[in-house]
């Protein structure tokens, strides 16, 4: 929150929203750059434990910012005329409860707090927590293939009680479907992958957009198997607007994963944004 009331103070070309709230009532907070017709969605941290999405994306709008303000090329793009014909919006955290208490541990004294120990049975958050304050894999929670994963509130991989049960989720899609959005990323970590398709509906110019990622990051195109392969934010996107939606798991290890990452994560992932805004301008 201080950062994105620095960036939008420091450079007024970049402004913010507030989209929705989550379970506990903290605003989903949105960053919009650019004025062109063609409008791309970012979004990060829908899981606690992968909150070095977050850092990752306000230093790559800082840059971006700068850079656009400065009329400097930012890796060798020129970003100025990426403003004039992109409209970059940014989700840096989705789930910002799921961050604190993967961050923080919970507060036996926070009757939200009392309730998901009663939910999920545990006492110990830190380094486990992925979920949301009701104990929902908002990941999980899309109308896309939705279904059961684990019965009950949980650390990860509950799905809810059905999709689009949790108000992140809701903010999301109806922020989505405010907007004629060309093209979504969602940023995970960990495992230095980009998922393109979702049961076989990827949209014709995917694999194309998703091949000059690939080759600005090193990240290999994947398509996902398994409990990752339905739910999420991508899929729902590429199933309800038929359009080029993506995944990228950033970084390698365990999570959460350690800030040192940060220089080697930052320069894959900014050319692998730079390269997809490319293709679409």
């Amino acid at each position: 929150t201080e950062d994105i009331a620095d960036i939008t103070c420091r450079y007024p070309l970049v402004e913010q929203s507030v989209i929705g709230y989550s379970v506990m009532k903290k605003p989903i907070r949105c960053l919009r750059a650019g004025r062109g017709k063609v409008k791309i969605f970012i979004n990060c941290a829908h899981h606690g434990l992968e909150y070095i999405t977050s850092a990752f994306i306000m230093k790559f709008l800082y840059e971006y910012a700068g850079c656009i303000q400065e009329n400097k090329t930012m890796f060798g793009y020129n970003v100025r005329k990426f403003y004039d014909a992109v409209s970059m919006y940014v989700v840096p955290m989705v789930n910002p409860d799921g961050v604190d208490i993967a961050v923080n541990g919970v507060d036996i004294t926070n009757p939200y707090h009392q309730k998901l120990i009663s939910m999920v049975g545990i006492h110990s958050f830190n380094r486990v927590w992925q979920a949301n304050a009701a104990g929902v894999d908002i990941n999980h929670n899309y109308d896309a293939g939705w279904r059961v994963v684990k019965t009950r509130p949980s650390p990860t991989k509950f799905s809810g009680q059905y999709a689009e049960s949790e108000p992140e989720t809701k903010a999301i899609v109806e922020f989505v479907r405010e907007h004629n959005f060309d093209m979504l990323i969602a940023f995970h970590s960990q495992g230095g992958e980009i998922y393109y398709d979702f049961d076989g509906m990827a949209a014709e110019n995917s694999r194309r957009i998703g091949e000059k990622m690939s080759q600005s990051s090193g990240y290999p195109m994947r398509v996902p198997e398994g409990s990752a392969s339905f739910g999420g934010c991508k899929d729902w996107f590429i199933k309800e607007f038929g359009k080029a939606g993506f995944t990228v798991e950033i970084g390698h290890g365990r999570n959460p994963l350690e800030l040192n990452q940060m220089e080697d994560v930052y320069e894959k992932n900014s050319r692998l944004i730079l390269s997809a805004m490319e293709e679409l301008t």
